[in-house]
């Protein structure tokens, strides 16, 4: 009797713990799946950023983005804007191979503008400065917005 009660226990421990896996998906793209992405979000969507640094392939291009405003609605688009020109877009966060994101989609044909247009790590997130770096890590691409 006792054999049996602890092979039915067994069983049922067993049972329980099928249930309880967890079978997450590093590729979800749920822009508020983790605490990180919606306090990135509620910064970004709080006033204007400048680009305050953009290297490529370790090569310093921040100048190229001199007097740019860049504004993150909290509805998904942005803008950048220079010299009364606006240029559209969207972005948002997402979590992609077990890292945070922030996906950058601007409609340009300015090859400047278009550079930007990429899924970029999340490296440091505070309400007065973004750090950013392109996901290969060997290209060696970094994008830093400061809060104006």
């Amino acid at each position: 009797m006792k054999k049996s009660m602890r092979y039915v226990l067994l069983a049922v421990i067993g049972s329980l713990s099928l249930f309880s896996c967890d079978r997450s998906n590093d590729d979800d793209t749920d822009p508020t799946n983790t605490p990180a992405n919606s306090v990135t979000n509620s910064y970004l969507s709080g006033g204007s950023w400048k680009l305050s640094l953009l290297t490529d392939g370790g090569v310093d291009e921040t100048s190229d983005y001199e007097g740019y405003t860049f504004e993150f609605m909290a509805d998904g688009k942005m803008t950048a804007t220079r010299a009364g020109t606006t240029t559209n877009g969207t972005w948002r966060t997402q979590r992609d191979d077990g890292k945070n994101e922030l996906l950058i989609q601007l409609v340009t044909t300015d090859k400047d503008l278009d550079e930007l247009n990429d899924d970029w790590d999340i490296v440091l997130s505070t309400s007065s400065k973004i750090e950013l770096q392109d996901d290969n890590e060997a290209s060696n691409e970094k994008l830093h917005f400061t809060k104006k």
